[in-house]
């Protein structure tokens, strides 16, 4: 057999999937927040940058080469740098480098731009400054001349640069927050399924997600408990019935190794002799009756013991099996009575249909008054027959009546030991009845006896195919 395999923990599975989704959500809104913040706070800045240059513009507006000139150095623009570009694209003035110096500017973007009168804010990296810078130009009224404003910005990478302490503490909290969170909810989630119990399983309350499973489970319990209940039940009638054969053995054992014992010493007379063979013989007659009823009870247990189903007259069935009892019947000068409905079929074992009419009726002759009477009769009552025996003996008592068809049972231990039987008749009479889809039930006769009712399903030989 391999190894088993080892299976991951849903807690497991749980915990790392909540605590990587919130990490990554709580990482990508700080990211998300730090470059919004970026965004407005440059956008502000263009404002501000585009708002000077249209105040500055208005201050040159009709101004000469050399007015213009004096003009934007004296604009009081902190750390804003300002370029005065010529209509031929040569630099003027510049407030942070010699415009002589500089070269022509007319294909920068924003000049451009700002001679076709569009919007002209552009970030970039200047040439002469070496930095990133916000650049803002329009053309100045009258002249063909271009006012260029410039500030140095802050990139988004050199920005998220200038935060990476902060952002390493926003790292950690994040993952802090997050296995917090991660753990929480899993307790939280986990909780119900922790809670079943699979001694009751649907008194927990999970989620109606796993309720079928539950139901499932709680069915499984049930059956595994009722199967074990029965098993130990058929161990312990299995043992107490080892028991009983064992004991009921016994006795007529001990009766022909008595006799036996005498007639080997040689101390018995002839007739003796001859009257203790005859008790061997009747004890190991009972002995064999035993056998034969342990065996046949054990192959009704498995399901096997009446052979093949045929169609059975009943009333042909119950005279045969009374016929063998007539020396029974006779010795104890009981008169059997048969009241029998010709033509009843059933469907079952001719063994087990003459076995039920013989345990009934012997019963009923051994425990029956001495010149005595029995009824047997037979008659349909909708779709099945009954069988009734009937005798006028003291009877069952109600509180034994459920009991008499277990095996070894006796209502009167010592009247039963005297009146012969194995103890196993009205346990082979049940199980054949049932064996055959048939009840049987016990209760007083009218006759003042035990009255005992087998009900087996009618055969309607028209619809049945053997």
């Amino acid at each position: 057999m391999g190894a088993k395999t080892a299976r991951r923990k849903l807690s497991t599975r749980l915990f790392a999937a909540l605590f990587f989704v919130s990490f990554l959500v709580l990482l990508a809104s700080a990211a998300a927040l730090v470059a919004a913040s970026w965004m407005v706070y440059e956008g502000d800045a263009e404002d501000r940058l585009a708002a000077q240059l249209e105040v500055s513009a208005q201050k040159l507006a009709g101004l000469d080469e050399q007015e213009m000139c004096v003009q934007a150095e004296q604009l009081s623009l902190a750390d804003v740098r300002v370029t005065l570009v010529a209509p031929d694209g040569s630099v003027w003035f510049d407030s942070y480098a010699n415009a002589a110096m500089l070269e022509n500017h007319d294909n920068r973007e924003e000049i451009a731009a700002a001679r076709e009168g569009k919007a002209n804010a552009v970030f970039r990296r200047s040439v002469t400054t070496g930095t990133d810078a916000l650049y803002v130009a329009t053309q100045i009224d009258g002249t063909g001349a271009v006012l260029r404003l410039s500030e140095t910005r802050t990139s988004l990478s050199y920005y998220l640069g200038s935060l990476l302490v902060p952002l390493f503490v926003i790292v950690l909290f994040a993952t802090a927050l997050s296995l917090v969170l991660a753990r929480f909810i899993t307790k939280k989630v986990t909780a119900p399924l922790l809670s079943v119990s699979l001694e009751d399983p649907l008194a927990s309350e999970a989620y109606a997600e796993v309720e079928p499973l539950l139901d499932r489970i709680d069915v499984q319990r049930r059956e595994l408990l009722e199967q074990n209940s029965e098993l130990e039940q058929a161990v312990n009638v299995r043992r107490e019935f080892t028991g009983n054969v064992s004991h009921e053995m016994k006795s007529p054992l001990q009766v022909i190794g008595g006799y036996a014992e005498l007639i080997e010493s040689g101390i018995t007379s002839p007739e003796d002799t001859k009257r203790f063979a005859g008790l061997i013989r009747s004890e190991a007659q009972s002995m064999r009756t035993l056998i034969d009823d342990v065996l046949l009870l054990s192959k009704l247990d498995e399901g096997a013991g009446g052979g093949a189903l045929l169609e059975i007259d009943l009333a042909s069935a119950c005279e045969r099996a009374i016929d063998r009892l007539e020396p029974a019947a006779a010795a104890r000068k009981v008169h059997v009575r048969l009241k029998l409905q010709e033509g009843v079929v059933v469907l079952g074992s001719l063994t087990l249909v003459e076995q039920i009419v013989y345990n009934l009726v012997d019963n009923a002759i051994r425990y029956g008054k001495e010149h005595g009477e029995v009824l047997v009769e037979t008659y349909v009552s909708g779709e099945l027959v009954k069988l009734v025996v009937s005798d006028d003996g003291a009877g069952i008592p109600p509180e034994a009546r459920e009991r008499v068809f277990e095996r070894f049972y006796r209502v009167d231990t010592s009247r039963s030991r005297d009146m012969g039987g194995t103890g196993l008749g009205l346990a082979i009479v049940k199980h054949a009845a049932e064996s055959m889809n048939g009840v049987v039930s016990v209760g007083k006769s009218a006759l003042g006896g035990a009255r005992f009712e087998v009900s087996l399903p009618v055969c309607n030989s028209n619809e049945t195919s053997v």
